[in-house]
């Protein structure tokens, strides 16, 4: 007995050593592609360019209490929000390091993911799997991924699931269920769309469970399934929804299916939202990209894994859904980040199974073809590698580093600063002196502004408008008639609309004060006249 028990050990570790040594290659594959995250995009720009609007708003949240977090982190997930503090090493641009990572690990994720799939022979295994890795490395809504945002570990946490699914529909097991469940659960702090990649997941395994007759699976599943949604039912109550704030479905109203219009607009939507998908995917036409997608699904069919054959699908239908009840922006090229990759994955697949076939006449032949693919592939988004692309038009003059670094050498003990209201998160997290705190607002999505209690000549306009910015001028007027004659008053003004620039310029002339530009569209030195 004892010989035999000596005996089964010993095979058990000879074929976990055998497994091991088989999937060194794997490994080093996975990790030149991770690697290769660094080398498409421009890292040095990245930790260096100044944050602008979209960012400063996560960022500040850093700077601030912890006991505020949930205050603080508006759409942005608890988990991320924490996240970004544990990056203490660095710049003031640190912090960009977490979305790199994000989308490195997503690259790995999705290397594991397909070389998961029961391929016909090792060589194919990892011909899909690597081309599953350079789709994720370089759809080019990845390539622009650049920004403060979580929409990275929205791409990976998707990824990650998918894996999980592919695990436990390799061999089903409640330890593999579990873990499913679990990493549902948790990605779901870091990650909002966890919810709906989760529910895909486990529609899918019951759904295919149920149709296959599997009856302990399914009812397996659904009761995972419900448990994990009674757990993210408590996270969405306490961490998500203190912040969806009124106006967040105005905002994204253009990316909402109009099915209330009828099906005319509700299909040039879906028409147009197809195409900027295409463009997403880096396939420029929308009929080549449907018929990878396509090709992809068939492929996992072949392979006998149909609950990952239906989750994409699943995971695209009910998007669709959830844009037209105005509770999910679809088709945006960052919200959607999470989409595209499971599609450009998904259509990775179905050029791996066209190599599969190809390879019935030889591998060489599946190799070159696959070589090809991924040769037109890089040329076609080879414009988004290392490009620069947070310092977009629109936000190009955004830049609150270097009119805070200024103040902080040139602002006397006596001067006044007015800071415009969506400037306050920037100018908070870039300036050096005292510490910030939060002032509950109606007038933006984020529901505050920062403001400087210790630090009283340092005014913050609460709003855009006239009347806000009457009020914050006139608080300035007023400090600056303590400090007599010869008083200056800074004005700095980023991310704005033009009334509301208008409505400061007809101020300062009403009160007599001659405008001197310090850095242009940045920063006004204000005193006065005679």
């Amino acid at each position: 007995m004892a010989q035999d028990t000596r005996t089964a050990g010993f095979r058990r570790w000879r074929a976990s050593h055998l497994a091991g040594r088989r999937a060194w290659p794997d490994v080093v594959l996975a990790g030149i592609l991770a690697l290769a995250t660094f080398v498409v995009h421009d890292v040095g720009y990245m930790l260096s360019f100044p944050f602008w609007t979209d960012e400063a708003w996560v960022a500040i949240s850093t700077r601030l209490p912890l006991s505020q977090i949930t205050t603080v982190t508006a759409s942005t997930p608890t988990g991320w929000t924490f996240l970004l503090r544990l990056v203490v090493v660095g710049g003031d641009e640190r912090l960009r390091i977490v979305p790199l990572l994000f989308a490195a690990l997503t690259v790995i994720a999705a290397y594991a993911y397909v070389r998961t799939l029961p391929w016909p022979g090792l060589l194919l295994g990892r011909l899909a799997a690597a081309l599953a890795g350079v789709a994720a490395l370089l759809t080019p809504s990845a390539l622009v991924r650049d920004d403060l945002k979580q929409y990275t570990a929205d791409a990976f946490l998707t990824l990650l699931i998918l894996w999980c699914a592919a695990r436990l529909e390799s061999d089903w097991t409640r330890r593999r269920l579990t873990r499913l469940a679990v990493v549902v659960v948790v990605g779901f702090l870091f990650s909002a769309v966890g919810v709906f990649v989760g529910a895909a997941t486990f529609a899918g395994l019951v759904l295919v469970a149920l149709v296959g007759r599997h009856w302990t699976r399914a009812r397996e599943a659904a009761i995972a399934g419900g448990a994990a949604g009674v757990l993210l039912i408590v996270i969405f109550l306490v961490l998500y929804r203190p912040g969806i704030v009124p106006g967040l479905n105005d905002y994204w109203a253009s990316y909402y299916l109009p099915i209330s219009q009828g099906w005319g607009p509700s299909w040039r939507f879906l028409q147009a939202g197809g195409q900027s998908m295409a463009g997403y995917l880096g396939t420029g036409s929308v009929l080549l990209a449907l018929l990878l997608i396509v090709a992809g699904v068939i492929t996992l069919v072949r392979l006998r894994r149909v609950t990952l054959a239906v989750i994409v699908p699943a995971l695209l239908v009910e998007m669709i859904g959830l844009s037209a009840a105005r509770q999910y922006p679809l088709f945006d090229l960052r919200t959607s980040h999470f989409l595209t990759t499971a599609l450009a994955v998904t259509a990775a697949i179905g050029v791996a199974g066209l190599c599969t076939l190809l390879a019935r006449v030889h591998v060489g032949v599946a190799a070159a073809a696959a070589a090809i693919v991924v040769l037109l592939f890089v040329q076609q988004v080879n414009g988004g590698i290392r490009a620069q692309n947070i310092n977009t038009p629109a936000v190009s003059k955004e830049d609150l580093r270097t009119p805070a670094l200024y103040l902080a050498q040139h602002l006397g003990a006596r001067d006044i600063v007015v800071v415009n209201m969506l400037s306050s998160w920037g100018f908070a997290y870039y300036w050096p002196r005292g510490t910030p705190a939060i002032e509950p607002v109606t007038s933006n999505l984020q529901r505050f502004v920062t403001v400087f209690p210790d630090q009283p000549n340092i005014l913050v306009a609460k709003d855009r408008t006239p009347g806000a910015v009457v009020e914050v001028m006139a608080e300035a007027e007023a400090a600056a008639a303590k400090v007599g004659p010869g008083a200056r008053i800074w004005f700095l003004h980023q991310h704005t609309i033009e009334s509301e620039l208008s409505a400061y310029r007809s101020v300062i002339t009403s009160q007599g004060l001659t405008t001197q530009n310090v850095i242009p569209d940045a920063l006004d030195l204000l005193t006065r006249s005679g």
